[in-house]
């Protein structure tokens, strides 16, 4: 059985990985520089950004 402390170390490893490679995964994939693809300006219209604000809150 595993303590508190080595779960969290494992789950959170486990997450910065998934994390760090989902977002390498993306840059490299992307066609566009690394800051269009992060700052992603104008690529979205309103009722879908709406929607998304809706469910996250």
């Amino acid at each position: 059985m595993l303590s508190t402390q080595a779960s969290n170390a494992i789950i959170y490893l486990t997450y910065g990985f998934m994390l760090i490679s989902g977002i390498a995964i993306a840059l490299y994939k992307n066609k566009n520089s690394k800051d269009e693809f992060l700052a992603s300006n104008g690529t979205r219209t309103g009722i879908p950004l709406a929607l998304n604000f809706i469910a996250s809150g």
